[in-house]
């Protein structure tokens, strides 16, 4: 049974604040849909109540239109084109995946095969054009669902290519140019209709306009910059499209070139007073003149070749410690550096200054040479000679260099001592240990407790598995340290310190032996090995004492809290321990920072082994990092302890938006419903969801917060004829 337009769909919108929208009112098929041929136009009359199949031209807001949905759609030029024209439409998909094609065809197409000329919105959300075989893009051009692209053909019937075109709002953007016919189609003599199809998906088609005029010049490919040394020349080159025939005018800083006539330029012999000169192209048909961008000749000396000023000088050091050799040079940079060392090219010396690897023994009287080169020769230096003196070690002293050393301390210890000693590092990148052990050492699992200069440029103590520090601590090549080891071989544990000048740091406190010496009952020597550089170990001292010890110690040094939503709140603890043999107060916590907080500890006496809890708390204001810091000031001797604080502020996540759509109920004989939107007041619409509704309501979930939608939806039968659009809604979402 047809279906009748009267009354035919009502709808009704409701947004978050359910306020609603309803009309009732269809509009008139005046105006409304227009035939470009008299059998649809019979149709039309016959059929009052339905609206144009896929595929017809429709007129909207005074636009032609053609719809396309899974069947073909054709409409022909008002003549057949010949020669170079250009045509110009707009295309709406009605989704980011469709593969809607429009083009150009001999005749009324029905299938791709006949498309000569054509531009597609791709199921992977891009523009392309096709181009012989296959679709191509000169950039990937993603498009949008439901949003209006203005498409731009530049047509050659007679040399079978194309230009093609996109608007993205105000820019012209290249598809691709002298793009060819598809292959099985190239041989045509004329263009006739303008076709589409759009499978998956549906498109909209619209604003059709034919230019038979000839196309004026366009620069596709711009002069670019040269750089030449004088005495040679410089090729300038530019590529067009245009109706032929074209001509060009080359100019240097704007003066015609004589004689510079073609697409292609090259400049007589340069020299140094052409530097800096500009030069551009016009290029002409009868249709116009276009200019290209200014081009950049730069013109450089003639490159000299390099000459050695300064020799590298004989270096003298001790072993243990680094050489460094330097050249300086004339000549047309860039310059290459390679030093050789007896011979030999060093790997990765290649500057002006070569520093080398810690020296040994057996560096002694090596000699070093750099050769210098350019595009225009080298040159070679004269040798340099390196002294390498043996370490001189002062009396009662150690040499740890490369094998291990050891001296018995002054008694064998077995419970609470303390050890102080002297150790001088001979690089400033080492990588040397010293330790104690219960006999003497042959191998670094013996060390129960060590501390040690390491590759790092740092010092660091042995701690059960691995080597820790309390902080940074950088040493320097030559300088003397003074450590202080307290060592209780009962529990397994000790404080290591060094002296830096005057102030004693803590290199960690409550450190356990070496997992492989975790239950030695004894220890009684002193070690060091140095496998990179080597160390002087001096002044050792042993005492056994039973002095107050006062330590706090905090279970963490930094607490992160993590993504937090702004006005909420999260905790964390810490554990502060009193990991000395005497009664440790906590005088003061201070915490620093927005939006932190600590609570606990503050005032409380904590005896031997004794713990307490403090409560940290993050609650952001504003979105955004935040950083801060608790400060716990005790009478302890590692006082003060600093825990840093970090955390994100977050906003909430807002509530997504839909728009829901209902009307009512249809006449008799309706099998369903669909669904369009538009952006614009009016349209052209486009359908939402790829099958009818069976029920009168839709709900459209990918609307977007400060957008304004307009819907109208249409009735279809059990024919699949549908009915003329119902009457606009808007929809603003907040």
């Amino acid at each position: 049974m047809p279906v009748t337009k009267k009354n035919l769909v009502t709808k009704k919108t409701s947004v978050a604040t359910n306020t609603s929208v309803e009309k009732s009112n269809c509009p008139t098929k005046k105006h409304l849909v227009t035939k470009k041929n008299l059998l649809a136009s019979l149709i039309t009359l016959f059929l009052l109540s339905l609206a144009a199949p896929a595929g017809f031209s429709t007129t909207v807001n005074s636009q032609v239109c053609f719809s396309s949905q899974g069947t073909w759609a054709n409409s022909p030029l008002p003549q057949p084109q010949y020669g170079s024209f250009r045509v110009t439409f707009d295309i709406t998909g009605s989704s980011s995946n469709v593969d809607a094609v429009q083009g150009l065809s001999a005749g009324p197409a029905s299938a791709y095969a006949n498309m000569y000329v054509a531009v597609r919105l791709n199921t992977s959300g891009h523009i392309d054009a096709r181009n012989g075989s296959a679709y191509v893009a000169a950039s990937v051009i993603p498009y949008a669902a439901r949003v209006t692209y203005h498409f731009i053909l530049d047509v050659n019937v007679a040399t079978h290519t194309y230009n093609a075109y996109v608007m993205i709002g105000s820019v012209q953007t290249t598809i691709g140019t002298n793009l060819a016919f598809r292959n099985e189609l190239a041989p045509t003599s004329s263009l006739g209709y303008v076709a589409a199809m759009t499978y998956p998906g549906s498109s909209t088609m619209c604003n059709i306009t034919l230019s038979n005029s000839s196309m004026a010049p366009s620069i596709v490919t711009q002069p670019v910059s040269q750089s030449v040394t004088a005495g040679q020349m410089a090729i300038f080159s530019v590529a067009t499209n245009g109706s032929a025939p074209l001509t060009y005018q080359w100019m240097k800083n704007g003066v015609a070139i004589s004689g510079a006539n073609s697409s292609n330029y090259s400049t007589p012999v340069t020299a140094i007073t052409d530097n800096g000169a500009h030069f551009t192209v016009s290029v002409s048909n009868a249709s116009g003149t276009a200019s290209s961008n200014s081009a950049l000749l730069t013109v450089t000396a003639p490159v000299i070749a390099p000459a050695i000023t300064l020799q590298p000088l004989a270096q003298s050091v001790t072993a243990g410690q680094v050489a460094t050799f330097s050249v300086a040079t004339t000549g047309t940079a860039p310059m290459m550096f390679q030093w050789s060392r007896n011979g030999s090219s060093v790997i990765e010396a290649t500057s002006s200054l070569y520093t080398t690897a810690l020296t040994t023994a057996s560096d002694n009287g090596s000699q070093f040479t750099v050769r210098v080169s350019n595009s225009a020769g080298n040159a070679l230096s004269i040798p340099a000679t390196l002294t390498v003196k043996p370490v001189a070690v002062p009396p009662g002293c150690l040499l740890s260099a490369g094998t291990w050393v050891s001296t018995p301390l002054t008694q064998v210890q077995t419970s609470s001592f303390r050890i102080q000693f002297d150790i001088t590092p001979v690089a400033a990148i080492e990588d040397g240990v010293t330790g104690l052990s219960a006999a003497p050492a042959a191998g670094y699992n013996d060390l129960a407790a060590a501390v040690r200069f390491n590759l790092t440029g740092n010092i660091d103590a042995r701690n059960g598995g691995s080597f820790v520090a309390a902080t940074a601590i950088p040493y320097t090549a030559g300088v003397a340290y003074h450590f202080i080891l307290d060592v209780n071989v009962s529990t397994h544990t000790y404080n290591a310190y060094v002296m830096l000048g005057s102030s004693q740091v803590t290199i960690g406190t409550n450190l356990a032996f070496r997992t492989q010496q975790a239950s030695v009952t004894s220890l009684g020597y002193l070690n060091g090995l140095t496998v990179t550089g080597s160390d002087t170990i001096c002044n050792a001292v042993t005492t056994t004492s039973t002095a107050a010890t006062l330590l706090l110690n905090s279970s963490v040094s930094s607490l992160n809290f993590g993504n937090v939503n702004v006005s909420s709140s999260s905790t964390q603890n810490i554990t502060m321990t009193n990991a000395g043999n005497s009664s440790v107060t906590i005088a003061q916590v201070l915490v620093a920072g927005a939006g932190f907080n600590s609570t606990g500890a503050n005032g409380i006496t904590l005896a031997p082994g004794q713990t307490t809890t403090l409560t940290s708390t993050f609650a952001p204001s504003a979105s955004g990092a935040a950083t801060g810091k608790i400060t716990v000031s005790s009478n302890a001797t590692n006082s003060p302890a600093n825990i840093s604080l970090s955390g994100m502020g977050v906003a909430a996540t807002p509530t997504p938006h839909t728009v829901a759509l209902s009307w009512a109920p249809a006449a008799t004989g309706v099998t369903g419903f669909k669904t369009y939107v538009s952006m614009v007041s009016g349209g052209p619409y486009v359908q939402i969801g790829s099958a009818p509704s069976t029920t009168p309501a839709y709900t459209d979930s990918s609307v977007v917060s400060g957008q304004t939608y307009y819907y109208v939806v249409t009735a279809v039968n059990a024919a699949n004829q549908e009915s003329l659009y119902s009457s606009e809604v808007a929809a603003i979402i907040p």
